[in-house]
């Protein structure tokens, strides 16, 4: 088998997040294969520069000269076969597209969110499940200013967005990755060749055995504090729970923070605590006091890492039933799915496994033997091969 010499290509955002921290351990597995190295760019290259770069930063998000240039010494230097797309937005530009296509280099694209179809990547305006622009109009998020509360932000960013479609960007990719069939089955409505997309769900390797048992057991929410990731309706089936001897746990930062503090507060809820940010020690620490944990996301997910996550700890998830959290989780063996328009729904569904720990502690057990068949590093690897084995 021929080893490829891969090129990742990666803008990292402003806050590390799940998407960054999935690059680089596809990158680290796929050294396993091929040889892989890094292009990356970070959109702080843009947002923090002085005011003259924030003027220009408009004209870099459509066509970035600088890397243009330095992705071609980066080409002519490592002479790559393939490059590996992960996110261009907004530092490199659609040009690195316009470069690929021009030198003949293959590209294998991993689509971790929705941006080549909307313009915040989530299908979210608002609070609410919107595909609008999916196929490609970009009007409705000019007229709702669904990114940043801005309406030139979202009317510019969407004619970036139409321009890179008329590139022909869909068809003269040579390889598009989804990490879920419902993520795979919107991008092909939205004009991807369906024969050029091909499933690849995330993997994980548990650090360990499942984490001990301690206490009675809490719930457990880990995750961004943005509006997308369903905080706030997880707080509101808490509120409709109403169990002073359980706690609930919600472990991560985000700009959703004093909104969901502010809920707590007017409502006099008990037993919520907010952690913050916590390192992989503190927050082992946490899922040993957690019977479940809950992923109750109300935006289009692609995938649900969260999800591994907790099957490695050895804990079901209760999830809503939307975007791809319902193709992982097996209803009732490794987990819940629950409707994500009411609260009564997620507050039944916790209330029973707190009811219920030995079905609970069962159903983790099942969830952690799903990681380790379903996904696998070796599994993910194969399939991965199978992607490239057209160039080897």
């Amino acid at each position: 088998m021929k080893r490829l010499r891969i090129l990742q290509i990666f803008n990292r955002y402003l806050h590390f997040g799940g998407e960054e921290g999935s690059v680089y351990r596809i990158g680290d597995a796929l050294q396993a294969l091929h040889d892989v190295e890094y292009f990356l760019t970070s959109s702080s290259e843009i947002l923090g520069a002085d005011l003259w770069g924030r003027i220009q930063a408009p004209l870099k998000a459509l066509y970035n000269w600088p890397v243009v240039r330095q992705l071609e010494r980066y080409q002519m230097a490592g002479r790559f076969d393939i490059w590996q797309i992960h996110n261009v937005f907004p530092v490199m530009s659609p040009a690195v597209y316009a470069l690929a296509f021009q030198r003949g280099i293959p590209l294998v694209h991993y689509l971790h969110n929705y941006r080549l179809s909307c313009v915040n990547g989530l299908f979210l305006n608002h609070g609410r499940i919107c595909t609008r622009c999916l196929h490609g109009n970009f009007w409705p998020a000019f007229r709702t200013h669904c990114w940043q509360e801005s309406r030139l932000i979202s009317g510019y960013m969407g004619l970036i967005t139409r321009h890179i479609q008329r590139m022909g960007t869909f068809s003269k990719v040579a390889q598009w990755i989804t990490l879920s069939h419902c993520q795979r089955n919107l991008y092909v409505e939205a004009g991807i060749p369906a024969d050029k997309i091909r499933v690849v769900h995330h993997f994980l390797e548990p650090a360990g055995p499942p984490a001990a048992f301690e206490g009675p057991g809490a719930a457990l929410f880990v995750g961004r504090l943005s509006q997308e990731k369903g905080a706030m309706a997880l707080l509101q089936a808490w509120r409709q729970l109403a169990r002073r001897d359980r706690t609930l746990y919600i472990v991560g930062e985000g700009p959703e923070r004093p909104a969901l503090e502010r809920y707590v507060a007017e409502h006099g809820l008990t037993g919520v605590v907010f952690t913050g940010f916590l390192n992989h020690q503190e927050q082992e620490k946490i899922w040993e006091r957690a019977l479940f944990c809950v992923v109750p996301s109300i935006c289009l997910e692609t995938f649900g890492l969260t999800v591994l996550e907790s099957w490695a700890h050895g804990r079901p998830v209760i999830v809503h039933d939307i975007g791809a959290l319902p193709e992982l989780i097996e209803p009732r063996q490794t987990g819940l799915v629950v409707p994500p328009s009411q609260p009564e729904p997620l507050a039944a569904a916790m209330a029973g496994l707190f009811a219920q720990p030995a079905q609970a502690h069962a159903m983790g057990e099942a969830g952690r033997q799903v990681l380790e068949e379903r996904f696998c590093r070796a599994r993910w690897l194969g399939e991965m091969q199978s992607v490239y084995s057209a160039w080897t």
